[in-house]
């Protein structure tokens, strides 16, 4: 049974062709159809739901890729870069007063002590504390969950991006910036929550345009830097990666939409995205 929509439907379900999370990926190059998926880094159980089109089409494929080699995450880069310069502290960029605010918020919220990240950049402390703002039912986020199941299916891995190119964008991102976010998140914990809440809705509703224009808006100022810049690269590296052979790919659902997301990218490569209904 074929899960595409006919061709000539198209036009009549505008709605789904824009909120699909899974693309079937076909050109005049390509030697077969691979598959585009958008996923979520979180453990919510919402997150999870209908998977079995997702784990057929990693079946049909003979490698997958994820946004980087989970498997090789962190090998051979230096743990500095996650760290702040020249033995700085967080507590040093605040008042004692507000400093003992957000650990009380942060370890009231999320379980996470501020102390004990005093060393790391704000960036990831934010990152840790935004994990423990859902919910966590599931052991592995979906993600990683999706790339057990394709290790374990014996299918080839590879990452679009590599780590250390993760980790150059986190470094670009400002100090102040960083501070700024981390000052957010703190101040606003119950909004900040909301707001994952919303995205989690809206992806297990498949509203991928919905949920782009959410992350965008909340991106602000650093749009280009982790949305645009970032699709660039991957709609390159995923063309090239089908080019080879099936490929099932996965990436944040948030790089899929919007006239410079993923999908619009890959088209210029001469690659038809269809929606698959799941």
């Amino acid at each position: 049974m074929s899960y595409c929509l006919p061709i000539t439907q198209y036009q009549n379900h505008n709605t789904l062709l824009k909120n699909s999370l899974l693309w079937k990926l076909e050109g005049k190059t390509l030697p077969a159809p691979s598959y585009l998926f958008g996923t979520m880094h979180v453990r919510d159980q919402r997150a999870f739901q209908k998977l079995e089109r997702v784990y057929e089409a990693i079946g049909e494929c003979e490698g997958f890729a994820a946004e980087f080699h989970l498997d090789d995450a962190g090998s051979g880069i230096d743990s500095g870069v996650m760290q702040l310069p020249d033995g700085q502290r967080i507590s040093d960029f605040f008042s004692k007063k507000k400093y003992q605010k957000y650990r009380t918020v942060l370890l009231k919220s999320t379980g996470l002590d501020l102390a004990q990240f005093e060393h790391m950049l704000p960036f990831m402390v934010v990152n840790f504390a935004t994990e423990r703002l859902l919910q966590q039912e599931m052991p592995d986020p979906l993600d990683q969950h999706l790339w057990g199941f394709a290790k374990s299916a014996g299918k080839s891995l590879h990452g679009i991006e590599t780590f250390q190119e993760q980790m150059e964008v986190l470094q670009k991102i400002t100090l102040e910036d960083q501070l700024k976010m981390l000052s957010g998140l703190c101040q606003n914990i119950g909004r900040f929550r909301q707001y994952l809440l919303r995205l989690t809705e809206l992806y297990e509703a498949s509203e991928l345009q919905l949920l782009y224009k959410l992350v965008k808006k909340n991106s602000k100022g650093m749009r280009h830097l982790m949305l645009y810049h970032r699709n660039e690269v991957m709609a390159e590296r995923i063309g090239a990666l089908v080019q080879e052979q099936r490929v099932f790919a996965a990436i944040g659902a948030a790089h899929l939409g919007g006239g410079k997301g993923v999908l619009r990218l890959l088209k210029q490569h001469g690659i038809v995205a269809k929606p698959i209904q799941i």
